[in-house]
């Protein structure tokens, strides 16, 4: 009976052990952080329905330009295509009283260079941490109707989002998503640092580009960049040690 007792303790104490690192280890694994970017919906500056508002040489606030503006016919910034045809549906993140603006990579001369906007972030790349940033990329249509139908929007040029860290690309989706005319795709970018690396500590970044080929203009939605703390082997093979441990010793007594 003593014996018997001795091993019912011994797997609850097992358990205990595996519960606690669960608890300490893995939830940090499984908590993701939604890093700070500005503008990331593109609502500023605040834009009427059916109006298109961008520049040569500045981008929305919060982005800076990426790539040359000296060559062809450049404009940066954003669009409300609410009460258009250019998208067939409502825009990612949209929303009645906040949410109408896409950002804007407008690119006439196609083939001489690709450009975009990009933002350097407050947040710095982490050890030990996945990142994803996610990031809705569209594909403008044509509107027959004035003054949107200035320009044929027939084609796609493409695009890239790069993830950076101190002006280095971590990670990046270069034009994989087959983006039908007037509609948005989700572009996702998965990176993970390990124990070591060498741009660690340095700012995080953010590209989005407009490759220039066949076609004007690619719009962008609702960047996202979320980070979650993935913990050391060495962490998980403590806590798998001890696991296999206890249950030996709790074999063994038995």
């Amino acid at each position: 009976f003593l014996n018997r007792t001795l091993v019912i303790l011994t797997m609850k104490k097992t358990a205990i052990i595996v519960l606690l690192a669960v608890s300490v280890f893995g939830l940090s694994s499984i908590k993701a952080a939604s890093l700070l970017i500005q503008n990331h919906s593109f609502e500023a500056p605040v834009t009427g329905n059916g109006t298109f508002i961008a520049s040569d040489s500045s981008a929305p606030s919060g982005w800076s330009i990426y790539g040359p503006t000296d060559v062809g016919i450049r404009f940066f910034g954003v669009l409300n295509p609410s009460g258009t045809t250019l998208y067939d549906h409502p825009i990612p993140n949209y929303d009645e009283n906040a949410n109408k603006n896409v950002g804007v990579v407008f690119l006439y001369t196609p083939g001489v260079a690709e450009g975009g906007l990009e933002q350097t972030l407050s947040a710095t790349l982490e050890l030990n941490t996945e990142y994803t940033l996610t990031v809705e990329a569209g594909n403008i249509a044509n509107d027959v109707n004035a003054p949107h139908n200035a320009f044929n929007f027939s084609g796609f040029p493409g695009y890239r989002i790069e993830l950076l860290a101190g002006g280095t690309v971590l990670g990046a989706d270069n034009n994989t998503l087959s983006i039908a005319e007037g509609t948005f795709g989700t572009s996702t970018v998965v990176f993970s640092t390990g124990i070591s690396h060498p741009n660690a500590g340095l700012a995080l970044g953010i590209r989005l580009i407009n490759l220039n080929g066949s076609g004007i203009e690619v719009n962008f939605d609702n960047v996202r960049l979320e980070a979650v703390a993935v913990p050391e082997p060495s962490t998980w093979n403590l806590v798998l040690g001890a696991t296999v441990l206890t249950m030996a010793l709790a074999k063994r007594r038995k």
